[in-house]
């Protein structure tokens, strides 16, 4: 199979199969050059513009996502002076081509997921034809590479708040783009450059945008201190956690509740691990401190469930009587992962199942509902894995407990990235019919089946950021035609 050549912004689909390149093609008549996103911008220095419009692509109406970003802008004076915020629910480029013609500098912004990147794949390359595009998110942060060879300006690869004022001040042509904290971009000739990376303070920036009225749930915890390799948030911030104080917190909830919303949701990698003495010993002290904050400020907290989950071993009594005093759920959700212990060793989870079965009595105990995260297909997992894990599922059910099933996803950025996955064993799926009867289960297993094989097309296509793509050799078979789709997708011809 020969795929031509469209354009140099989509050079990462052309090494899976016999390519022919037609070198210096270029992509005209789209008004940029081979290297299209870095020349349409110059690495050297921006386009002076006197105004720039950032527009954020939201997807399924998050808006929220962008909130840190606003706040971030707000706070730096750019925002309503030079730099401008817009958002969007479809294709940017009529409000971009608008905004051109107003004489303005329009830079689209995306938040991304590597589901979000499959989904918008085909727009992206289009949109990084004609504009600057600047690319966030976990898969732009794990996997930046193959946003800048289709075309992406910049991929912002740790704390998105400095970036983008470094991003602004580059866009209005008062920085250079190596002077940008935080980010990946493509030198002509040279390959791939990240830039140093420059940590934020959690308390110096707000985590709302009254300007836009964006409240998403508060962050009170960046990055994790355990290191399990299916997962992206300890390899993603590869730095030292940080935390948010309860002071901020109570400052943020105020005006949470002038805008009329008093159910306060936090985001945390472990929710009870909110400014953690050391790993696997929670702080009771600082937890009432957060949560009487929240409530002193007129606020209903809610910790230890989605999206501040808990890990076993911070499931204490002193905890669970501090949340049952002051939060308002009634669910905590504990990730237990696998059955095997020898598994959990395995993917470095640093508890046992038998720390998780303690959990959730302890959770019961105290009158909550405990809900158990469970994934089916882990690297590795052996028949007595499996076997191991079904009769902890029939076990936590008889407890009482929910079950939230998963599909292991290999996500970028992970040791796991590149393990390959494998069908969800018919053993689960006896499992998963015999309790659907009991009423115990969620979570999106089996879509996420389907959904862990495009992801490792994804990375085997491009797995590491070399000069040219070097895919996985042994993915061929499996992957030739989702790679095809994805060609026909981004409008190459076979």
């Amino acid at each position: 199979m020969k795929i031509r050549r469209h354009d140099n912004s989509t050079a990462w689909f052309y090494s899976a199969f016999t390519w022919e390149w037609q070198a210096g093609r270029g992509v005209e008549g789209l008004g940029v050059s081979a290297d299209s996103a870095t020349a349409a911008m110059g690495v050297a220095g921006a386009v002076v513009a006197r105004r720039v419009v950032f527009i954020a692509r939201v997807m399924y109406g998050a808006r929220n996502a962008f909130a840190h970003l606003a706040s971030a802008l707000e706070d730096s004076g750019l925002l309503g002076r030079s730099v401008d915020l817009v958002f969007v629910e479809d294709d940017p480029l009529p409000l971009a081509r608008e905004l051109e013609d107003s004489g303005l500098r329009p830079v689209v912004l995306y938040g991304l997921s590597t589901p979000v990147f499959l989904e918008l794949m085909g727009e992206i390359s289009r949109v990084s034809r004609r504009y600057p595009v600047v690319a966030g998110g976990p898969h732009a942060e794990g996997a930046y590479w193959q946003l800048l060879r289709m075309g992406v300006y910049a991929a912002v690869v740790g704390d998105g708040e400095n970036a983008i004022v470094g991003l602004s001040e580059h866009f209005l042509g008062e920085r250079e783009l190596e002077d940008v904290p935080n980010i990946a971009y493509r030198e002509p000739g040279q390959g791939f450059r990240v830039t140093r990376i420059e940590l934020v303070e959690l308390d110096d920036y707000r985590p709302y945008s009254s300007r836009y009225g964006l409240y998403p749930p508060i962050e009170i915890m960046r990055g994790c201190p355990y290191s399990c390799k299916f997962c992206q948030v300890p390899w993603l911030f590869k730095a030292r956690v940080r935390y948010r104080s309860p002071g901020r917190v109570g400052e943020a909830v105020r005006e949470y509740v002038a805008a009329g919303r008093r159910r306060i949701r936090f985001v945390a990698p472990i929710g009870f691990a909110y400014m953690a003495r050391r790993p696997g010993e929670p702080n009771p002290e600082a937890i009432e401190e957060l949560l009487r904050s929240v409530r002193e400020a007129g606020g209903e907290p809610y910790l230890g469930s989605f999206p501040s989950e808990a890990r076993p071993e911070y499931v204490t009594p002193d905890v669970l009587e501090i949340v049952r005093r002051y939060a308002a759920n009634r669910r905590i959700s504990v990730g237990l992962q696998s059955g095997s212990n020898r598994l959990l060793d395995a993917v470095d989870r640093g508890h046992t199942v038998e720390e998780a079965l303690e959990a959730v009595e302890l959770i019961h105990r105290y009158g909550f509902q405990a809900v158990v995260d469970l994934i089916f297909g882990l690297p590795g997992e052996t028949e007595e894995d499996v076997e191991a894990t079904i009769e902890i599922m029939y076990k936590l059910a008889d407890m009482g407990a929910r079950l939230r099933l998963h599909t292991f996803l290999p996500l970028p950025g992970t040791p796991l990235a590149k393990a390959k996955p494998r069908p969800v064993h018919p053993r689960y799926k006896e499992a998963v019919k015999r309790l659907l009867g009991r009423g115990v289960l969620e979570g999106d297993w089996e879509p996420q089946e389907k959904l862990a094989m495009d992801m490792y097309c994804l990375t085997a296509l491009d797995p590491v950021p070399t000069r040219h793509p070097r895919p996985l050799p042994e993915a061929e078979t499996l992957c030739t035609a989702k790679w095809a789709e994805w060609a026909r997708t981004l409008g190459l011809e076979a």
